[in-house]
């Protein structure tokens, strides 16, 4: 199943969910996503939760965050934070793309929370990252 048809599965409405992490590195081609990471809405965070969604805490010491919901390889934020500033779904839209109708968080923005977070994983796709952008200016 590729990443469209993956997301489109979980029904969520749209407007209420933002795709980030490698989500769009895999729409876009760049390389595929192990799993998929979502922001979504507070009002769908509850749905979700109250429709059997694992509840679990943060332990990432190395990136803030609030507890998530995870099914199946889908998991689900509030909001994504780095620097001290917390983005929810509206700020990550106003930079986000829109491909097949559904919203995807800015190449340049997942570089930059990956800059903050610095992780090995996190550097080998900002040079990915970097590499799509440069062969890619329009």
């Amino acid at each position: 199943m590729n990443i469209f048809e993956r997301i489109k599965a979980l029904n969520f409405p749209k407007g209420h969910y933002i795709v980030v992490g490698s989500g769009i590195l895999a729409a876009k081609g760049i390389r595929e996503a192990n799993d998929l990471d979502i922001v979504v809405t507070p009002e769908l965070f509850t749905i979700c939760k109250k429709n059997g969604w694992e509840l679990k805490p943060w332990t990432k010491k190395e990136i803030p965050g609030n507890p998530w919901l995870k099914k199946d390889d889908a998991e689900l934020m509030i909001d994504m934070n780095y620097n001290g500033v917390s983005f929810g779904v509206s700020d990550l839209m106003k930079e986000g793309e829109h491909i097949n109708d559904i919203w995807f968080i800015s190449l340049k923005r997942l570089a930059a929370f990956k800059q903050a977070w610095g992780r090995p994983r996190d550097f080998e796709d900002i040079i990915l990252i970097e590499e799509y952008l440069k062969l890619n200016k329009r």
